[in-house]
């Protein structure tokens, strides 16, 4: 019998033992290296006992006198609500569309991994993520306790944010990181957690909720801008249909489209929508505001003087002439305003299109006011000793070689005053001008709140100094009074509890005349006389209307004034239409005065706040060929 090799058992059992050598030093070093990976990463996770729960900017609520709500900026959160207080299908939605294992997995789904692993090679991108509800709340944490920025993508960044998964499933309930998650979530325009967002696109508690405006808010998450209720409804309605019929895949409902049909149609009838128009107030009261308290550290809630049945009125009659006679007439932009005798600005419109271009043209944007500015020549004329009946020539007049025209007026030889003004004469207003001195067309006007008025150009007289249309109706509603008017949006600033840190006081106004009696009446003649039978006769609604038309060239037109009737129950306003373009290279129709379209877009306002019918209006024709040519 043969005996086996000593020496092949010997080099086959030092063959095992170095392998099984190598394998266990390599096991250790895996071991060892994992180990200081995880050590080095989890050293830089956040103290769960001491989350911090705010890092945001404070949330601003823009609301009206009455408290309805019309704009906010910063980052808004509302109370946090407890899983047990939401419907079972709000929970469902979130499941169904963002993970559907939750209460199986450990805070990592690995088959939901892999499989996403797998569609994205197929497809040859990115269509399926496979982060867990416990991952994105992880995710959350990490970005808000700043340990990384939202834009990281590196490895280190998503073991992080996997060790926090897996630490939050060992320290809490599924219960409470659902909880967290939904009270930390970003739903899209600043707004945090599903309370929040419940209030700010349904105007109600995320406790009543329907199953479609759940399924709403849960396909928001994917693209918060792209999916918002607000700006782009169809594309929510399409994404909340997913979102069903995942939820009914899942047995969480019995059919998607009977919640459609059911549910659908109340879900988009809420006004989620801001009002596009009071955004351009709400932006005004916003930077009041900080101007008011500075640095706003605080949420904060913001009380102003809107009016939405005037804003609404305001955007009514703008929209309508901008359809019917922007083409025709070749206007591109408008601005209305309109406030209190006291300067408390109720409605503002600051261009056509808020969404386009948030620029202000009520507020930021300073024109020639054109014959608008010549109450001003008037009333100081009229301070210094004028009469109403006083003849002035009205035939042409010639300053250092310039000779102003005067717009579809035939020369009588002389005319009163109070006539020059109402049919707008130019060389009547030049000739008054010249003889009191720009020094008190200066004075007259600073007085009233238009500034920086030159003394050494005459065409002041006619318009040319660059004004506001805020500031320029705020000096025609001094003439409402006789008071100095100071433009104002906020009557109360207080924080979210409570405590007020601002409020307006009346006592602290200066409440002493700056236009006598006498002369108020002659101005309030001499403005009421425009409406009734001179050049702002489209703007003769009834009897209370006081008011002077403004044009710049071809550039800008406009009609400033103010309602006052004589009944105590209504306090009257000022108001100010402005229509034109942004770039003064662009010209309007040569006919484009202010006693067409910025009277007829009042008229039409006022119609509607006083619920008188508004007549129907053709539009109008193009100026024939031969009346272009001159001929």
């Amino acid at each position: 019998m043969k005996r086996p090799n000593t020496k092949k058992r010997r080099q086959r059992r030092s063959f095992f033992n170095i392998f099984f050598r190598y394998i266990l030093y390599s096991a250790t070093c895996f071991f060892v290296a994992v180990t200081c990976v995880l050590f080095y990463f989890s050293s830089g996770l956040p103290d769960l006992q001491n989350l911090k729960t705010e890092i945001r900017s404070p949330s601003v609520t823009i609301q009206t006198y009455d408290g309805k709500i019309i704009g906010s900026y910063g980052d808004l959160y509302e109370d946090m609500v407890h899983v047990s207080d939401l419907p079972k299908h709000v929970i469902a939605a979130f499941m169904s569309i963002e993970d559907k294992r939750f209460f199986q997995h450990f805070g990592i789904d690995f088959i939901g991994l892999f499989r996403a692993v797998y569609r994205n090679y197929v497809t040859g991108k990115v269509v399926q993520g496979g982060s867990t509800i416990t991952q994105q709340l992880a995710k959350n944490i990490l970005i808000g306790e700043e340990l990384v920025t939202y834009y990281d993508r590196t490895i280190g960044r998503k073991i992080k944010e996997l060790l926090l998964a897996v630490w939050l499933e060992y320290k809490f309930t599924k219960s409470e990181i659902l909880m967290m998650y939904l009270n930390r979530v970003y739903f899209g325009a600043g707004t945090y957690g599903i309370d929040a967002a419940s209030r700010k696109y349904f105007n109600k508690s995320a406790k009543h909720l329907s199953t479609f405006e759940a399924a709403i808010l849960a396909g928001l998450l994917k693209a918060p801008s792209r999916y918002s209720p607000s700006n782009h409804p169809n594309y929510a309605y399409e994404r909340a249909m997913i979102v069903l019929n995942a939820m009914e895949e899942q047995g969480f409902i019995k059919s998607a489209k009977e919640v459609e049909k059911r549910e659908s149609k109340a879900a988009f009838e809420h006004d989620a929508k801001p009002n596009i128009g009071s955004m351009y107030f709400c932006d005004y009261a916003y930077e009041a505001a900080k101007k008011i308290l500075g640095e706003i550290e605080d949420d904060i809630v913001v009380v102003t003087t809107f009016d939405e049945a005037k804003q609404a009125a305001a955007e009514e009659a703008v929209e309508f002439y901008i359809k019917t006679e922007g083409q025709t007439y070749n206007f591109s932009q408008v601005a209305f305003i309109c406030m209190k005798r006291d300067g408390a600005i109720m409605a503002m419109i600051g261009g056509a299109n808020y969404t386009m271009t948030q620029f202000n043209r009520a507020t930021q944007a300073e024109r020639f006011s054109g014959s608008a500015f010549k109450i001003f020549v008037y009333g100081a004329a009229l301070e210094y000793g004028y009469q109403l009946h006083d003849m002035i020539k009205d035939t042409p007049v010639t300053i250092a070689g310039w000779t102003p025209t005067n717009y579809k007026w035939r020369s009588r030889g002389a005319v009163s005053v109070l006539d020059g003004f109402t049919y707008s004469v130019n060389s009547v207003c030049i000739r008054l001008a010249r003889s009191i001195g720009l020094t008190r067309v200066s004075k007259f006007a600073k007085k009233l709140g238009v500034y920086d008025v030159s003394t050494h150009d005459m065409s002041i007289a006619l318009g040319t100094t660059p004004v506001t249309l805020k500031d320029l109706t705020a000096s025609y509603a001094s003439f409402m009074d006789g008071m100095s008017i100071w433009p104002h949006c906020i009557t109360e600033i207080r924080t979210k509890s409570g405590r007020v840190l601002y409020q307006r006081k009346k006592e602290t106004e200066d409440t002493t005349p700056i236009i006598d009696d006498e002369l108020l009446r002659n101005c309030r003649k001499l403005l009421h006389t425009v409406v009734q039978r001179g050049t702002g006769r489209a703007a003769k609604v009834n009897n209370y209307i006081y008011g002077k038309t403004g044009t710049n060239g071809s550039t800008d037109a406009c009609f400033i004034g103010f309602y006052d009737p004589e009944e105590e129950e209504d306090d009257g306003f000022a108001f100010g239409v402005w229509i034109g373009h942004d770039s003064n290279k662009l010209k309007m129709r040569s006919d484009s005065t202010g006693g067409r379209i910025p009277a007829r877009i009042f008229a039409r306002f006022m119609r509607s706040i006083l619920k008188i019918p508004i007549p129907i209006e053709r539009p109008a024709q193009q100026p024939r060929l031969g009346k272009l040519l001159g001929l």
